[in-house]
């Protein structure tokens, strides 16, 4: 496995609208891949492997959660606008990375009354960049600046600790899977799409499904573990295989693409678990209502602390993942 790319992904800068240095990374790393690879009007990067049979799609998204600058004070301090679905309790007390390098930590409005985790709103957290004031602060950052939590990436065995797993390690899968297609082996035509604005609408993966008018799709991206202490019930545990979508918040899995997906890790004797969650929906949402519909499905990484600095993974996982689709799109 390819550590060195996937620690690559991770520490991209990428949240909604600005993708361009994991797009970066990824185009890098498929240079030598037998294919036609291009950005798509939306900002989209779509590889198509030419093939004779039906059109399949796979999506997986490159943009991660992140803040914007929407005020600055007198004094300096930043206020915060988020980017897709923060989790405000989990912002407190953490650095951020900027897009231009800067580097802040964020706080809270100091209340008479003791502040409590579980009430956190964006309008009492500030980000400090050590600014004396207003206009040494515009210096640095301006109005609609866009941050992420500082990435970092850990590894313990085969596990894997990091913020932007989701949904990095989705790509990480899409781009081994591309790079291991034999195309005398691939039984559609296919277009991996690795989207933008994912965590803001599904929106990159409305417009490349629309104009690819695929006959099936698979979004790969991450769905809740529930093996942690008291969690909510939730029959997924890392290091048991990766989940196969039935149903999410968006969809339910087109019965079809499910029961392949299950037949091709079944034959092969491939570990897999099953998905059933009722928050949450992926690029699959999108992909299946393009046009008069599509036949979709999703796999997905159970993962640890979605959408906070120290999501986690077992590699086992992505591994079996990567094995699974590959089954798939050659069978």
């Amino acid at each position: 496995m390819n550590q060195n790319f996937l620690k690559s992904l991770v520490l991209a800068f990428g949240p909604s609208s600005k993708e361009e240095s994991v797009k970066k990374v990824i185009k890098r790393e498929l240079n030598k891949v037998k294919a036609e690879i291009g950005d798509d009007k939306f900002g989209n990067l779509v590889i198509h492997i030419k093939g004779d049979g039906p059109k399949l799609m796979l999506a997986a998204h490159m943009d991660q959660i992140g803040v914007m600058i929407t005020d600055i004070d007198k004094n300096g301090f930043l206020r915060l606008g988020e980017v897709g679905g923060i989790r405000k309790s989990f912002l407190l007390g953490q650095k951020l990375l900027f897009e231009n390098g800067v580097e802040g930590f964020v706080y809270y409005e100091e209340k008479k009354s003791p502040w409590e985790l579980k009430d956190a709103k964006m309008e009492v957290l500030f980000a400090d960049i050590g600014a004396k004031d207003r206009a040494a602060a515009k210096k640095l950052v301006e109005i609609g600046t866009q941050g992420i939590y500082m990435p970092y990436f850990h590894t313990n065995g085969l596990r894997v600790l990091a913020p932007a797993l989701d949904d990095r390690i989705g790509c990480f899968i899409l781009a081994e899977l591309i790079k291991g297609i034999n195309p005398k082996k691939l039984k559609y035509d296919f277009y991996g799409v690795f989207t933008v604005q994912e965590e803001v609408g599904v929106k990159g993966a409305k417009v490349s499904s629309y104009e690819i008018t695929p006959d099936f799709g698979i979004a790969i991206d991450v769905t809740d573990a529930g093996d942690t202490p008291e969690a909510i019930p939730v029959s997924l545990s890392l290091g048991k295989g990766p989940a196969i979508k039935v149903m999410d918040r968006g969809m339910i899995a087109s019965k079809s693409v499910k029961d392949k997906l299950i037949e091709s890790a079944e034959k092969a004797k491939i570990p897999y678990q099953l998905e059933v969650i009722t928050a949450g929906t992926t690029d699959a949402y999108a992909m299946q209502i393009t046009k008069s519909g599509v036949e979709t499905g999703a796999l997905s990484i159970p993962t640890r602390y979605i959408h906070t600095p120290g999501e986690v993974v077992d590699l086992g996982d992505v591994v079996n993942a990567i094995k699974i689709l590959k089954k798939f799109v050659e069978k």
